[in-house]
């Protein structure tokens, strides 16, 4: 019996059924193409997410974020899938508060427990004025590459006509109709798929470096934090 391939779209803006939440569906529907792939979406839009505080819980106890919102079960899903497709607004050059705000609340995911390491994960921007793009991917690409995740794919769409020189003013379906932005979103949506089951079977083979080998971004074993979280966990 195959194994279905989970696809999770996160929506990193603050308006719910705007351009990037179609944008990100767009390219899920696109993922969901691909036979045996299950596909997600959640939008952050109407989440409460608090930013971390940097109080070190999560690093001295070894244990996920004490602070109790949306973001716990949202990063519980992230470390689930076999690839991500992050999406964002461009915001003054990059992405906006929501999206930074749920990834600085998973230290300990990537810290400790190498969860997110090999996802498969594309990324994709949505803009006003045609200028911002660049940064916004690059923003979310350093993010995942940061936790060891693996980047496959980019898209960008605009949603206005001043991006395209003319009198600003919203297009009538907003990054729908940019249809050669559209086909770059929804070609990271194939492309995530398309790794993620590659490497999914490559998992399940065994291919790879050795659970002992695998390390974390501070240069820590990912199986010695484990023992060492056990062994704490034991012990309280």
């Amino acid at each position: 019996m195959k194994k279905t391939t989970k696809i999770l779209g996160i929506s990193g803006t603050n308006i719910k059924d705007g351009n990037c939440d179609k944008a990100v569906q767009a390219a899920l529907e696109s993922a969901a193409q691909m036979a045996d792939i299950e596909t997600e979406f959640i939008t952050l839009a109407d989440k409460k997410i608090m930013s971390c505080k940097h109080c070190q819980y999560c690093i001295e106890n070894m244990v996920p974020c004490k602070f109790e919102d949306d973001a716990n079960g949202i990063i519980d899903k992230m470390a689930e899938a076999d690839g991500m497709i992050w999406g964002a607004p461009v915001w003054t050059h990059t992405i906006p508060p929501q999206l930074i705000k749920l990834t600085s609340r998973a230290r300990y995911q990537v810290f400790f427990t190498g969860d997110f390491r090999n996802i498969v994960f594309g990324t994709m921007t949505v803009c006003w004025f045609g200028v911002g793009e660049e940064f916004a991917l690059m923003t979310m690409e350093a993010i995942g590459i940061n936790w060891m995740m693996i980047p496959v794919g980019r898209g960008w769409a605009k949603i206005s006509e001043a991006a395209y020189g003319k009198r600003p003013a919203y297009m009538e379906h907003g990054a729908l109709d940019d249809s050669a932005g559209m086909l770059r979103i929804r070609l990271v949506g194939t492309r995530v798929a398309e790794i993620a089951k590659k490497m999914k079977y490559a998992n399940e083979a065994k291919i790879g470096l050795p659970p002992e080998e695998e390390r974390s971004i501070t240069c820590g074993k990912f199986p010695l934090w484990s023992l060492r979280r056990k062994i704490a966990q034991e012990s309280a």
